[in-house]
């Protein structure tokens, strides 16, 4: 599901510890991947700093795209992650590539059985409120609250979306991926 691909790509993202309430993966529905849509969330939990979340869609061959997300902690501290996906509900198994780039450093490839949800499981007493909208891209999502986090959406759109990975950061010659 996206669910654990989100989870997936904030953990992975995170420019430091960074606990996913099971209350938002739980807000998230199935994907509209239209390239050059995003979508920028204020992420707050408890006991935590504050962290920007900016998700974009970007085009790729086919049924497949781009998901990358970017965090941003209130330290400043920015990190992103970029992950070729397929269809409207993928899940982590269908995972076929994985860059992640940590606090300015060279973007490095995850090997996708590296790549791994959270394990801890969901319980029936952790619950979300949700609002969406059709007019929002990727997820609809507008806000979402737990007992332990929210997610209010910040800023959108259907175009203009960009990464921010460096040009030509994808020319190497594989050997900036990570050793298993």
């Amino acid at each position: 599901m996206l669910r654990c691909v989100l989870l997936a790509l904030l953990l992975a993202a995170a420019p430091f510890p960074f606990p996913v309430d099971p209350g938002l993966a739980a807000a998230l529905g199935p994907i509209d991947p239209r390239p050059g849509s995003w979508a920028e969330y204020l992420v707050r939990t408890r006991g935590r700093e504050d962290v920007r979340v900016r998700a974009t869609i970007l085009p790729a061959e086919g049924r497949r795209y781009w998901l990358e997300l970017t965090a941003v902690g209130e330290g400043g501290i920015a990190s992103a992650a970029r992950v070729l996906l397929e269809g409207d509900r993928p899940s982590v198994a269908g995972i076929e590539r994985m860059y992640v780039m940590l606090a300015g450093q060279q973007p490095i490839e995850i090997p996708p059985d590296r790549i791994r949800p959270s394990a801890r499981p969901v319980t029936s007493r952790e619950t979300a409120r949700v609002r969406r909208s059709s007019g929002v891209p990727l997820w609809g999502l507008v806000k979402m609250r737990s007992s332990r986090q929210s997610m209010d959406l910040l800023a959108s759109g259907s175009s203009g979306g960009r990464s921010v990975f460096p040009p030509g950061w994808d020319q190497g010659n594989g050997s900036e991926s990570a050793k298993k």
